[in-house]
């Protein structure tokens, strides 16, 4: 946070129940209030972006507020996590829990209730004919029921609960420092309505920055979704949409999608800022010590129909054919990697004979991390069901100038991994092609060319329009823009 010699950061009593400290009156300092549900030290992905972009505005003059939720809340926590959080004036409100927890709790304890009886229960002819049978309407009704009642829980999203303290602590906060502009950056997509009913009330600039789509979601479990949750979801993009004063994306492919999608907003409207990476995070974990044996990496979580199995199937032919040396080769997946295709990553690696190989080391600091993909002579990068999404890895992997093995479908993750020469793309059925990136990537590295990134996306400086030394500056460029918009009745 930056603060002038007399202004010391609040406590974390004071930022948890919103006693606000005094207001900065050096003049040089502008606020901007980023309603931003991920946060450090949440290891959600989602924390990152709105830490890079409140540094990035804090090195240009800006003062950013920043409203988010308790510590408590957040299901997995990285004290090691991203760096920089303290560029801002950070507030954290209360959230109410989703009622899927209580659903959850319910169903493990009424399946324990039938696992019990099941045990005590004699099979018979009649018990198997009545299993047989085809289910009853009552069955396919109840079952649709609970399809919806699970989609209603989860719209806008899970975090439904934090709006009424995001309210109230967004209309503190605006009473209080009067911001040139409220950001709010979504997924949750509460932190939109929240943003939107105080732009509603004070009338203040705002833009929504869209992280992923909304209402069109990418990967989105079946089970979470219904005909009526998709329809308020519509409605409440649409809301958005219209009474934001600038829409920002993070890729071409989900801007240009919501231009078609909404052809009668006004063109100057739809932007995109991309993810992207913070070079001061790199600074010497590129000149650390390479490994002896050829390493691939994987740095992330396999969510999104995510699935490393053409890698180690690749890998295991390679060996067989005696194109890899099984003792020259190691495979990292480094995050929350325990399942994959609903079934434990174990038992996929063990089906491929590489528990030798493959080590999970689960959730790391992200220092730890970023060596990682710093180390590795090959980074995979999945693109799993997401084709208009790019994860935010793979600017890191971009930042570390390692040759990028991508399977993925054609979409952005592809058109970005080819534009900027940053390695090979694959499809997920492309059997043949992994194989041969990843042999030809063993090759270059026995013939001493392990950290050559002459070929990658340095070659032309093309990673640097990733740097978010030049994000932040578009980003600032925005806000000043809706800053002196004229007011609207």
């Amino acid at each position: 946070m930056q603060t002038g010699p007399d202004h010391a950061p609040p406590s974390d009593e004071a930022r948890d129940i919103l006693v606000l400290p005094p207001s900065t009156e050096s003049s040089h300092l502008r606020s901007v209030l980023i309603l931003a549900h991920s946060w450090p030290p949440d290891a959600y992905v989602g924390a990152v972006r709105p830490v890079y972009l409140s540094r990035q505005l804090a090195r240009l003059g800006w003062q950013p507020i920043v409203l988010t939720v308790k510590e408590q809340t957040y299901e997995r926590i990285n004290p090691a996590g991203i760096a920089g959080s303290d560029s801002a004036l950070v507030v954290r409100t209360y959230c109410i829990k989703n009622p899927r927890h209580a659903y959850l709790w319910l169903k493990s304890f009424a399946s324990r209730i039938h696992f019990g009886r099941s045990r005590n229960a004699t099979a018979n002819h009649e018990n198997q004919a009545r299993t047989r049978r085809e289910p009853s309407r009552a069955i396919f009704a109840l079952c649709r029921l609970k399809r919806t009642f699970l989609s209603l829980i989860h719209t806008p999203d899970e975090f439904l609960g934090w709006y009424p303290f995001a309210l109230l602590g967004g209309i503190r906060l605006m009473l209080r420092f009067r911001p040139a502009c409220i950001i709010s950056t979504a997924p949750p997509f509460t932190s939109h309505l929240v943003a939107r009913m105080l732009k509603t009330l004070f009338n203040t600039p705002w833009i929504a920055d869209f992280r992923d789509p909304w209402s069109w979601r990418e990967g989105l479990p079946p089970e979470i979704s219904s005909a009526l949750s998709d329809r308020i979801s519509k409605v409440l993009e649409k809301g958005v949409i219209y009474h934001a004063d600038r829409i920002v994306c993070v890729t071409p492919g989900t801007t240009e999608r919501y231009r078609q999608m909404y052809p009668q907003v006004s063109a100057d409207k739809w932007l995109t800022v991309t993810n992207g990476y913070d070079r001061d995070e790199f600074a010497g974990l590129c000149q650390s010590e390479t490994p002896t044996k050829f390493t691939i990496s994987y740095v992330g979580g396999f969510d999104f129909s995510r699935s490393p199995r053409l890698l180690l199937r690749s890998v295991s032919e390679l060996i067989a054919e005696g194109l890899i040396d099984k003792s020259k080769l190691a495979v990292r997946f480094v995050g929350p990697c325990e399942t994959a295709e609903g079934i434990p990553i174990v038992s996929m690696i063990d089906e491929y004979d590489l528990l030798e190989v493959v080590e999970i080391t689960g959730l790391v600091p992200r220092p730890e991390a970023l060596k990682a993909i710093c180390q590795a002579h090959l980074l995979l990068l999945l693109g799993g069901s997401q084709r208009l999404s790019i994860a935010a890895k793979v600017y890191e992997y971009l930042a570390a100038g390692t040759p990028i093995l991508a399977i993925a479908q054609e979409g952005e993750i592809a058109d970005l991994v080819r534009s900027v020469g940053a390695g090979y793309v694959v499809s997920p059925e492309d059997l043949t092609g992994a194989k041969y990136a990843i042999a030809t990537r063993y090759g270059d590295c026995l013939s001493g060319r392990s950290n050559d990134v002459s070929a990658g996306p340095h070659r032309n400086g093309a990673a640097e329009a990733y740097s978010w030394d030049g994000l932040g500056l578009a980003y600032s460029e925005i806000i000043k823009q809706c800053s002196i918009l004229p007011p609207r009745g």
